[in-house]
């Protein structure tokens, strides 16, 4: 039985390119945002772009806050991708000190004041993430390992975030993927990633059945 997927459409996710590239998997992908959508799907995924407030003002508005936090503490599988990743802090310093779910309790910060000072921010193009040790093999992000992802960002999680399994060097470590309970946040675009996202988008579907 093919996995039922259920893309969140906050209004501020890259939501046409992930679904095409789920769409090129054994599941069934249906998108939504409505919180009466969650109870009929196997696995979300939060995709998000653009700037956090925006993100998660959406996800006030749609009513989802509250039951993304259950879904995830009720042991859901859940995918963010990019802001939907930063979504888990606790809350972003972007423009201005924002709340997030509260998934984990570090916060969310500009790459410049994580304490890059040469590299330029935006960090924009292809880098690798350095898993944590003790990932089983059939964990998801094994489909990434030593290969390169694409980043587009300029906030991002602290080497020490709560729940990281993975960091990148971009002049500084900073986390780039993050796991608690069976809720995954990537700070990378699997869906712009090219093979190594079509691999890594295959292993988290096979991961929920």
């Amino acid at each position: 039985m093919k996995s039922k997927v259920l893309l969140i459409d906050t209004e501020a996710g890259n939501i046409p390119s992930v679904l095409r590239a789920l769409s090129l998997h054994d599941c069934e992908v249906r998108i939504s945002n409505s919180n009466n959508a969650f109870a009929s799907a196997d696995a979300l995924v939060l995709p998000g772009v653009g700037a956090f407030p925006q993100f998660m003002k959406n996800l006030a508005d749609f009513e989802l806050t509250a039951d993304l936090k259950n879904f995830v503490s009720s042991g859901g599988h859940l995918l963010g991708i990019c802001v939907g990743m930063q979504a888990f802090s606790r809350g972003s310093e972007e423009f201005e000190f924002t709340n997030g779910l509260g998934v984990t309790s570090s916060i969310v910060s500009n790459l410049n004041s994580l304490g890059v000072k040469r590299a330029r921010v935006p960090h924009v193009g292809w880098n690798l993430v350095h898993l944590s040790d003790g990932l089983h093999l059939t964990h998801p992000l094994k489909a990434i390992v030593n290969r390169h992802v694409y980043f587009m960002h300029s906030f991002a999680f602290p080497l020490t975030t709560v729940g990281s399994v993975g960091s990148t060097d971009y002049e500084i470590k900073f986390c780039s993927a993050i796991q608690i309970r069976n809720a995954i946040g990537v700070q990378f675009h699997p869906e712009k990633s090219h093979k190594v996202g079509f691999d890594f988008f295959a292993k988290w579907i096979s991961h929920v059945k």
